[in-house]
This record gives structure tokens, sequence and C-alpha cells, in this order.
């Protein structure tokens, strides 16, 4: 079904364009608020049309050319077309409008903190691999399907995602070497990959070739399951090269390897970091909940911080302890292992602990959920700070606290440019008793 005409009065936080006809709902892949444009829709739910535009009619200046050649068919960079100013904009409105949609509050959420880069800023890709003969595609999987996009270089990665995808076609087409799916980082010269394989092996002779352009190579396997496009911790197993690879943020060393989780976009993610140790403040009591390598544990302990430290996987502990240890920082963490919702009820702090108690967590996409907001809540801390990347459960756990706690600010941070994902911080205070 096309449409002469479409009137796009909004956008959604997923950055679509909206338009309204009487009391249908149109979502249109491409627009910008303020423009006319044609449209193909392709889908109805109930009110609601999705589609994707097809000539503009009248341009918002707020629209810029993409310069990525894939940008019509990966999907990935959904606001390429809006131009720098505009994609913080919107960062900060859909923050806004998220957060009033479900808990009714008009926040007056900060101006969004940019990126130091707008491209080549994450030092992390994920890559999909398709042989056809003699024809090897390596790329993403379109968004929402596992028809696969080839591409030479991604533009918003480390400029170095390059000379892996030319060496990873050299390899397989010489060896014939049945890869499906590579986790790559870029740390500086150096490269920190896992390979997903039917059978979880990997030749060696890959790191041969992976060294003639990286200065070090950690090289990892593991075992891939259907058209899954998740990380296989389980069978993940070290094949050769340097084990981990050390990096830093701040003054903090950090040893990572492709199964740890680090920010994608160590430029912003240094300020974000710096944000919030100003924010926990000094000679605090801090529960660092899904704390992971414990990168920001150590932050708070550097800045004179006692710091209880919870994260649910064990290598992620263990890592984290040995990482505190190395930064000389290990009396001043204590690193618990477990689910936050059961470890919390179960830990004691004096009168003067609970009066200096703060508690940061950055929860993943999911958000924290009921049990772990209660147990938090009993503790009573003055300042809960909540860093998170998806609004929609960070509105639902804010609506939780709201008997307890009011927003002090709240601030996106543009993590992710020329995409519609949003980092946020949030800092909550107790309530005055009435």
């Amino acid at each position: 079904m096309e449409k002469d005409l479409f009137e796009i009065i909004d956008m959604s936080v997923e950055g679509d364009g909206i338009a309204r006809e009487n009391d249908n709902v149109y979502f249109i892949d491409g627009a910008i608020e303020g423009e006319k444009v044609t449209a193909q829709i392709d889908k109805q739910k109930d009110n609601l049309f999705w589609g994707k535009i097809q000539s503009i009619v009248e341009p918002s200046f707020r629209r810029t050319t993409p310069i990525c050649p894939y940008f019509e068919k990966c999907g990935g960079c959904k606001i390429m077309h809006l131009n720098s100013e505009t994609q913080k904009l919107f960062k900060m409105l859909s923050l806004k409008r998220t957060i009033k949609k479900v808990t009714n509050l008009d926040v007056d959420v900060l101006d969004t903190i940019p990126s130091p880069k707008d491209f080549n800023y994450r030092n992390t890709i994920q890559l999909k691999i398709q042989k056809e003969n003699d024809n090897i595609q390596i790329g993403f999987y379109q968004a929402g399907s596992h028809n696969l996009v080839s591409i030479d270089n991604c533009l918003i990665c480390d400029e170095h995602n390059k000379t892996l995808i030319a060496l990873l076609k050299e390899y397989i087409s010489s060896t014939g070497a049945e890869i499906e799916t590579v986790f790559a980082s870029f740390f500086g010269e150096n490269l920190s990959l896992l390979v997903q394989t039917v059978d979880g092996e990997c030749d060696k002779t890959l790191y041969d070739v992976l060294k003639t352009r990286f200065d070090n190579v950690s090289l990892w396997c593991s075992k891939q399951y259907a058209h899954s496009t998740l990380l296989n911790y389980k069978d993940a197993k070290f094949v050769c090269g340097e084990k981990s690879l050390t990096v830093k943020f701040d003054e903090i060393s950090i040893s990572v390897t492709p199964l740890d989780f680090v920010q994608v976009n160590f430029d912003l993610a240094n300020i974000l970091y710096k944000d919030i140790v100003t924010l926990v403040g000094e000679n605090k009591v801090v529960l660092d909940l899904y704390s992971g390598l414990g990168i920001t544990s150590m932050l708070f302990a550097k800045n004179n911080n006692y710091v209880c430290s919870i994260e649910q996987i064990n290598n992620s502990v263990e890592s984290a302890k040995l990482l505190a240890k190395e930064n000389d920082l290990q009396d001043r963490i204590i690193h618990y292992c477990g689910d936050c919702a059961i470890v919390l009820p179960t830990l004691e702090f004096s009168q003067e602990e609970k009066e200096n108690l703060v508690v940061f967590l950055d929860p993943p996409r999911k958000g924290a959920g009921t049990k772990t907001l209660e147990a938090i809540k009993n503790l009573q801390p003055s300042k809960i700070i909540y860093m998170s990347c998806n609004p929609t459960s960070l509105a639902k756990d804010i609506r939780d606290l709201l008997d307890k706690y009011e927003i002090q600010s709240m601030r996106a941070y543009d993590m992710f440019p020329q995409t519609n994902s949003i980092e946020s911080l949030t800092v909550l205070t107790k309530k005055e008793l009435q």
C-alpha cells in the first residue's frame, strides 16, 4: 500500500517518523519530523502501520546525506540521516518522552553529552560470514532478518575493521575455513578475536595471518549455534597469541579477553565514568551493582571510597579480583558473586556506613527488576546513580523507586552516534520524611 502523502509530526524512540490520520498511526522508516513524504506501507496491526519512505516531498533542515554506502541496506545506523545536532536532540527528547509515558513525570533532561567522535568510535564489531561457491560475504544481518549485507568497512567502527575484513577474506579463500561469526575488539594496533565455527575449532594459521597486520593478537574460538548472533561463552577456549590484552581507563589498567564486556566507545565512556565518580563523591560506602570486570568499582575505590562490588558471572568476579589486586585497590573492594536481588539483603552496615551509602547500578537492557529495587530501598542509600542503555526499562525501574526516591538529574550520553541507542545517567535522592 502506498499513500500519496504523509505529514510527519513526531519521531519514535526507534527513530521512525510518525504520521497520524484519523485514528491511524503510521511509523515511517527514514522520515524526519517536519517533513512531507510518500511511503510504502508493508505492515499493519490494528490501527498501527509501518512502512518505509519512498520519496521526500518537503525535506527537513535537520536532514543530512548519510555517508555510508550500506545505510539503506544495513539498518544498524538508524539515524545517520539526521545531522549531528539533531541526533543529540533526538536522544534527549526520546529519553524525556519515555520517562513521561511510563511515570507521568515531566523530567528536565539535560542536554546530551556528545561523543568525541561521530565515526570510528566503536572498538568492537560482530561480523557474520557466508560462502557461496567462491564468493565470500562478510558483514551484518539486515535489521529484522537473516539476510546478510556484505561490507568492506563499517564507518562507525575502529578503522582497523577494514583490515580485519580483508584478512578474513584472504584466509577463508586460501584455506576454505568454515567460520560463521567473529567477535572482534580493537585496542590500538592490538586485536582480540573470537571466531565461532560449527565444530568449535579454529586453525592456528589464522593467527599467523592476523599477525601480519596487528601487533598483538588474542585468538579464541567457540561453537556456532544455528543463526545465533549471540557470543557463545560456554564453549569458548583460548587458541593462541596473547590470552588477554591490557587497556586503560583513566589510570586503571584492565586485562580483557573476547569474553569480557567493556564499553564500546572508550572516549565517551571515559567522560561518563568521570561524571559518575564525581557524582558518587569521596569517603562513601558504594554498592556497585552488575559490576562486570569491576572497572567502576576500581574507579570508586581509587577516589577514596569503600566498595561492595556485586556481579553474577563468576569469571568476571574472578577477573575483577585479580584486576583490583594488580591496581593495588584490593583493600578497598569486597567482591560478591551472585544475583543482586539475593546478595543485597544479606549485607549489613553500621549506622555510620548507612549514612554514607551510595548505590551505583548499570543493569542489563531488561533493567534491575522489582526484587533488586526493593532490596535497594530497604538499605535506604542517600543516593542512587542509575546508568542505563534502555530508556524503557529505566523508566519502569524509576517508577518502582518513586515511593521513596525522587529524580535529581537525568542526562543522555551519545555513546552510539548514528544509531538510535541511548545511554543515560540518572541520579535519584531519598525523599525527605513528611
